[in-house]
């Protein structure tokens, strides 16, 4: 996995599925998905019993992004 490499690098990496080009996002994007408050929890030890309940932030933080679908596996955004 790649997170910081620029759009054209990654479009022309020799194993670039064109399928995952969804998943390319600026980097402060990155940052507004991992600071939710589900990836600040991933360490607790309730963590994947708890995980539903913090997944409307998941969804949420997607959809401000724009993105959505079935390669983040979410609801696609509206249009």
């Amino acid at each position: 996995m790649n997170l910081f490499r620029s759009e054209e690098h990654v479009r022309a990496w020799g194993s670039f599925d064109p399928e995952s080009a969804e998943g390319i996002m600026p980097v402060r994007d990155w940052i507004r998905y991992f600071s939710q408050g589900r990836m600040r929890a991933r360490l607790d030890p309730d963590f994947v019993i708890s995980g539903a309940s913090r997944r409307p932030s998941k969804d949420e933080v997607l959809a401000d992004l724009g993105r959505g679908g079935p390669y983040w596996g979410t609801p696609a955004p509206p249009a």
